[in-house]
């Protein structure tokens, strides 16, 4: 069994964690580090714990007797350990914190987005950061065109989250992100990538819109797609427009192409963020760590959305 520990247990992210994690039959939950509800049980911070087995929050964590780490908030305790890494050779490190792209930056850290970083992740690495969810969304429609040199103008990315996160999200780091990211893959890109973010009243969807100017045609731009994530577990195309509930609760993203004008091109993607560049990301990259299946943990789950009558029509939210 893999022996997992969470720093900033008490944060959303990780408690999102904690419903996948509960379940997967490869992990034992060891430690779950919230100094501040130290003592308590997970229900007294995270809904749904009520009557499961489960250790409570804590304020010490022990590096060596964890297989892997995940870093859900900036702490000394998190700065600590992943300083002194060296010391815990068989400990993997997920950072899903706020600074998890300065720790990329800072190097030693892989991009832990499988579908453009699979190879690393799954070749000896131990360290590694969850994209932004925004970013993560941008890229996954983007890489396939990036890998095959295939942008040639400038971005306009724009964002609908949900009005509560929304409101934490800096335009100008997730362009640097996407930036960083799309010129690993297509060398020398020098086009810049402008972001906004629109508040909605989506609860978990986020919705991300990239214009860029392509002469490609929808048919040649779902060949490419299918080219490249054909062997995938979560990604998918679509040529009509997707609804909210086809994603939320889950690991899926699905990509919708659009020719909005001659020499244009539009890709809509839609995912859950706190599954996409948050927990259900962080689960994926543990899995291809430790040479598990992409998908344990990760397979849809019950849902309670009800079926929508086939007379009901579906309003993008960019009308």
């Amino acid at each position: 069994m893999i022996k997992v520990g969470i720093i900033g247990a008490r944060q959303e992210d990780a408690g999102e964690l904690l419903r996948i994690l509960i379940h997967h039959p490869e992990t034992d939950i060891i430690s779950l580090h919230a100094p501040a509800f130290a003592g308590r049980s997970v229900a007294a911070c995270h809904h749904g714990f009520i009557g499961e087995e489960i250790v409570s929050f804590s304020d010490s964590i022990d590096p060596s007797a964890l297989d892997v780490l995940f870093i859900a908030e900036d702490s000394e305790a998190a700065d600590d350990i992943v300083q002194r890494a060296e010391e815990w050779p068989g400990l993997h490190i997920i950072d899903m914190s706020a600074r998890r792209m300065h720790r990329l930056a800072a190097g030693g850290f892989e991009y832990g987005l499988s579908e453009i970083n699979r190879k690393p992740l799954v070749r000896g690495a131990r360290l590694a950061v969850v994209p932004t969810p925004a970013a993560a969304l941008a890229m996954i429609a983007l890489h396939p065109l990036a890998l095959n040199q295939l942008i040639d103008s400038d971005l306009e990315i724009s964002v609908a989250a949900p009005a509560d996160m929304a409101a934490s999200l800096d335009p100008g780091a997730i362009a640097t992100e996407i930036a960083t990211m799309i010129a690993k893959s297509q060398t020398g890109y020098s086009g810049k990538v402008h972001v906004r973010i629109i508040p909605s009243d989506m609860t978990r969807t986020m919705r991300v819109l990239t214009m860029m100017k392509s002469p490609l045609s929808i048919e040649e731009v779902d060949n490419l797609f299918e080219t490249i994530y054909d062997d995938h577990n979560f990604v998918f195309t679509s040529l009509s427009q997707i609804d909210n509930s086809e994603v939320e609760g889950t690991q899926k993203c699905i990509v919708c192409f659009d020719k909005p004008g001659a020499g244009l091109l539009a890709l809509e993607t839609v995912g859950d963020s706190h599954m996409r560049g948050g927990a259900g990301d962080a689960t994926h990259v543990m899995n291809l760590f430790f040479a598990l299946d992409e998908k344990v943990g990760l397979t849809l789950k019950p849902s309670v959305f009800g079926r929508r009558s086939d007379s009901e029509q579906h309003t993008s939210w960019f009308a």
